[in-house]
């Protein structure tokens, strides 16, 4: 008789489980840091819904402390891609950034406040066609760069990476206009451009941190830093906002340094971030317009930290 009453409960309850996952909701997805790294963050639910309605300041995230964590889980940084690098317009009302999956071209993607709201973020229509990365929005608001693999003008170097950028209209961004080769362009507040000069690649092996001169939007002069450091070709170039500092990678967009500028304008011996905390797997670095966080990418996410990591460093003269 027990066992009856105990086969009868046992088909009740399994009736019950499938009628219920009928209405079931997605199981919340843990996301784990994608690598090794002295700081490890809070491991991140990320509930796989839309993109809920966000408002507020760095799309409604919570800000970092001196510890990296992973910058708008499930939103930007999505476990199915690859993130690298964005950069945010200079009121902070617009965000754009890079996504790669699996074996595509990257795509360029962007969100903006509207009503007060994040939008989802959506593909940059300007860089429809071609593959498209590594944004940098002018300090004047005017201008977003964007490296994009579309033909270049003749007579231009074709096997360099390209930057192109488009203007804002009274109808959105303009049509791309080739701006010159590089990569990874950063900028200070007062409007410099800073980029990786590649145009000895073919030659030495090697890139180059370089101060641009620009004219009419157009890269016509690479100025390139004498930084001492003792490994790896620089690149991917981040100026602080009073050009103070600048930090860079070494291996092909990871294994960040910072050098800091002397009184006397000379740029000093590159300090290893690695050595204070930094996974070498970390790169890219970009600094929000309002000079309080460091952005870099890692492991397919973009990170993000309180600036005073670097800052911290600066030495005592």
């Amino acid at each position: 008789m027990f066992k009856r009453i105990s086969y009868t409960i046992a088909v009740l309850l399994a009736l019950l489980v499938l009628a219920a996952c009928g209405n079931a909701t997605p199981t919340p997805t843990l996301v784990l840091p994608t690598a090794t790294s002295t700081a490890v963050p809070t491991p991140t639910l990320v509930l796989p819904t839309a993109t809920p309605q966000l408002e507020g300041p760095y799309l409604g995230q919570e800000p970092p402390g001196m510890e990296p964590k992973i910058f708008a889980p499930g939103i930007v940084s999505d476990p199915d891609f690859m993130e690298y690098s964005g950069a945010f317009s200079p009121d902070g009302s617009e965000y754009y950034f890079h996504r790669v999956s699996g074996n595509s071209r990257p795509r360029l993607l962007f969100t903006k406040v509207v009503d007060d709201k994040w939008t989802a973020p959506e593909d940059l229509a300007a860089s429809a066609g071609y593959g498209a990365f590594e944004p940098y929005v002018t300090f004047d608001n005017r201008r977003l760069y964007f490296i994009w693999e579309h033909p270049v003008p003749s007579g231009q170097p074709s096997e360099l990476p390209a930057y192109f950028f488009v203007e804002r209209t009274q109808d959105g961004w303009s049509k791309p206009t080739y701006a010159g080769q590089g990569m990874f362009v950063s900028s200070s507040r007062d409007g410099q451009l800073y980029t990786t000069d590649m145009s000895s690649r073919e030659t030495d092996g090697k890139t180059y941190l370089a101060r641009i001169t620009v004219t009419d939007g157009l890269f016509t002069n690479y100025e390139r830093l004498p930084i001492p450091t003792r490994r790896g070709s620089q690149a991917h170039p981040c100026i602080a906002l009073d050009e103070s500092y600048i930090l860079f990678d070494v291996e092909s967009g990871h294994h960040l340094f910072v050098s800091f500028k002397s009184a006397d304008g000379t740029w000093g011996e590159a300090i290893d971030l690695t050595r204070h905390g930094f996974d070498p797997m970390a790169g890219g670095a970009y600094i929000s317009p309002d000079g309080k966080y460091l952005f870099f990418g890692r492991g397919g996410d973009i990170w993000w930290v309180d600036i005073r990591v670097v800052e911290n460093l600066r030495p005592t003269e």
